[in-house]
This record gives C-alpha cells, sequence and structure tokens, in this order.
C-alpha cells in the first residue's frame, strides 16, 4: 500500500481534478481524507495497485498545475 500526500490551493476546481486524475489511475482507492487549512486544500490518499501505475499517478497529479506540493511513501501495516 502507498500514501501520497497533495497540497493544493483552496479551489473545488482543484480538488477535481486530483480525483479525475486519480480515478483515470489503474490503482484501488483504499483511503482518502481531505483537510482544508487558510488558503489550501491537503488530500492524504491510501492507494494500493501495481507499483508502475502509482508511479503514473504520482506523475500525473505532479504535472497538475493546482498542486503545489506532493509527496509519496510506503505505509507500514505492522504498526
Amino acid at each position: 500500500m502507498r500514501r501520497i500526500s497533495i497540497v493544493t490551493p483552496k479551489s473545488l476546481d482543484a480538488l477535481g481534478r486530483v480525483i479525475a486524475v486519480t480515478r483515470r489511475a489503474k490503482v484501488q482507492l483504499v483511503d482518502m481524507a481531505v483537510t482544508s487549512e487558510d488558503s489550501l486544500y491537503r488530500v492524504h490518499m491510501k492507494v494500493e495497485g501495481p507499483h508502475d501505475e502509482v508511479q503514473w499517478l504520482v506523475s500525473k497529479l505532479d504535472k497538475l498545475p493546482e498542486v503545489l506540493k506532493i509527496d509519496e511513501g510506503n505505509i507500514d501495516i505492522n504498526y
């Protein structure tokens, strides 16, 4: 399972684009949480799927002009 964290401006258009790209990926979205701050949305996703598909998703999300920051990592399920 992989974790993807994204920061976007506080705009529903930006959030919609992130969701649209995620829907096109051949991964399973396990969990998604969006938190709102003053002028930002922080999106945290947990996805499962082939490594190349997760990398495709991260690459596509990173190319969106609305994505200010993106971070990817493993999730340790044995905590």
